[in-house]
């Protein structure tokens, strides 16, 4: 079974965190620069939550709070079910479809190493997939 290493041996982007103080502007700013949807919040190097484009919208915009003076920190989620890099990638698929998770952060040795989305997996799948068949197709052409 594939384990969330493999996928993140694929991954080509890093991991792109902000600060639980940082307003939510300047979040928005640095997940717009990074074209991402999610960022990791971290309090000095260590790992406190996600906050994510749902957060914003459901939180922010829904609520008529300010972008500027509301901080990560007041509406990031911190209650994220935690991957180790061993668990396999059907195992993070069946954690984000119960509860409808698009991210979910990767630890190893309770370091945090990266984070994975949900078209992590599928781009993961296809590449998989593809090469599957690649090598069932030259098996065939051998016969």
């Amino acid at each position: 079974m594939p384990t969330i290493k493999d996928l993140l041996l694929s991954k080509n982007r890093k991991l792109i965190t902000v600060s639980s103080a940082a307003s939510i502007f300047d979040a928005l700013k640095i997940m717009a620069e990074a074209n991402i949807g999610c960022l990791i919040v971290l309090e000095g190097n260590q790992y406190v939550g996600m906050f994510t484009e749902r957060d914003y919208a459901r939180k922010i915009v829904l609520e008529g709070r300010s972008s500027d003076s509301t901080t990560v920190s007041e509406i990031m989620v911190s209650d994220i079910p935690m991957l180790n890099s061993n668990d396999t990638i059907e195992q993070c698929s069946k954690i984000m479809t119960e509860k409808t998770l698009r991210y979910l952060p990767v630890f190893e040795n309770s370091q945090l190493v990266n984070l994975i989305s949900q078209s992590d997996i599928i781009k993961y799948t296809i590449d998989s997939q593809k090469s599957l068949i690649a090598h069932l197709q030259d098996y065939m052409n051998l016969k």
